[in-house]
């Protein structure tokens, strides 16, 4: 017996002799060819907890309903600052900073929205709101009233052009024009750029550009400060294009965007937002549905990747699975909220463990800054 085991034991130590040379050998030609192994440098997935959540939008349990949300920030009044998210069975809805809804719209199959400030009208300048209107194939324009109200504000429906219907949304104001644009896509990649102008007291649009990715995208956002257009081509990564409508139709690839290289994304790619910093500093955010996670991006060329989070169950909060939209300011609410807020979907809510109609979860930023090392301040 003691020869056997003594046997046993040599050939474990052969087989993990050759198992550390085998790695070695694996790490010694991925550093010549000049390839990393897929997790090195990927620091592990951070958890935070939501500090509120909205009313669950008025579907069933069983429904993927809520989608993409916007924040409006009241500016002359910050806590009475709201969240618009969509309900793309039915319509908007529109929630204070608690989740208490305070307005609903029955407008149709409303997919995803953005909103931007001081759009020039008449003589006076308004708050003004886009949304992709699946039941009518078009992009919708309101008015941001100072009660967080919405009033249509188009002088027609932007109709789109693309052959399957519309999906992703997002705004832009150009630093170099004033000019106010919006950008929407459908689920064969393609992509609408939309220049938005006033006619007397209503506004009107029309396409100035015209942009195709490969396969099926939704998720944009357009960062005024840079003058970036960010599309998530879901089964891919992160597509950044110049936002500009003489700006070139080749986009550029982000590293690190999508699961092929890196391990704490899954697709699909999805809702994205700016975190915008003074100097061209801040983060880019994105959904990576496939895992429920969030991942964090420099907002500067060459958007590093710099870690990812998870919402997580608190006591009284349930967390956030599946995101579609989501969208993050930072301006500083109150004492709540000093660094601003991310507000996420959440595509599997429940109430005290039962399942519920989809809902947004409300995140402080500071709680989510915290995580990062340095800090994302």
């Amino acid at each position: 017996m003691k020869k056997i085991s003594n046997h046993f034991l040599n050939r474990k130590t052969i087989i993990s002799v050759m198992l550390f040379l085998s790695i070695a050998f694996f790490q010694l030609t991925s550093c010549k060819n000049g390839k990393k192994p897929k997790s090195e440098g990927i620091n592990p997935v951070q958890s935070v907890t939501a500090r509120a959540e909205t009313k669950p939008v008025p579907r069933a349990s069983t429904e993927d309903a809520a989608d993409d949300p916007a924040i409006w920030i009241n500016f002359s009044s910050p806590d009475s600052s709201r969240i618009i998210g969509t309900d793309k069975k039915g319509g908007l809805g529109v929630y204070d900073l608690d989740g208490k809804e305070v307005f609903y719209y029955n407008t149709g199959l409303m997919n995803n929205v953005d909103l931007r400030y001081s759009f020039p009208l008449a003589s006076d300048t308004i708050d003004i709101m886009a949304v992709s209107n699946r039941t009518d194939q078009s992009v919708d324009l309101y008015k941001i009233n100072k009660d967080g109200s919405l009033q249509v504000v188009h002088k027609k429906q932007l109709l789109s052009l693309m052959k399957e219907e519309v999906y992703g949304l997002c705004m832009y104001q150009s630093k170099i024009s004033g000019k106010f644009y919006v950008f929407v896509d459908d689920k064969n990649g393609a992509v609408e750029q939309w220049e938005l102008f006033a006619d007397g007291d209503k506004v009107d649009g029309r396409i100035v550009r015209n942009l195709k990715l490969a396969t099926q995208v939704e998720g944009m956002v357009a960062d005024d400060g840079t003058a970036t257009l960010y599309v998530g081509e879901e089964d891919k990564g992160i597509w950044k294009f110049n936002a500009e409508p003489s700006g070139s139709v080749d986009g550029e690839l982000i590293p690190m965007s999508g699961e092929k290289d890196n391990q704490n994304i899954k697709y699909d790619i999805e809702g994205m937002a700016i975190y915008s910093l003074p100097e061209g500093e801040g983060y880019l955010v994105a959904s990576s549905q496939g895992n429920s996670t969030y991942a964090f991006f420099e907002r500067k060329a060459p958007n590093k990747y710099l870690g990812s989070i998870s919402i997580i169950s608190g006591d009284l909060i349930d967390g956030s699975e599946e995101t579609d939209g989501l969208d993050v300011v930072n301006f500083a609410i109150g004492d709540r909220y000093p660094k601003g807020l991310l507000v996420v979907q959440d595509g599997s809510n429940k109430d005290n463990g039962i399942a519920a109609a989809q809902n947004y979860k409300i995140i402080s930023w500071e709680s989510v800054a915290s995580k990062f090392t340095p800090a994302l301040n």
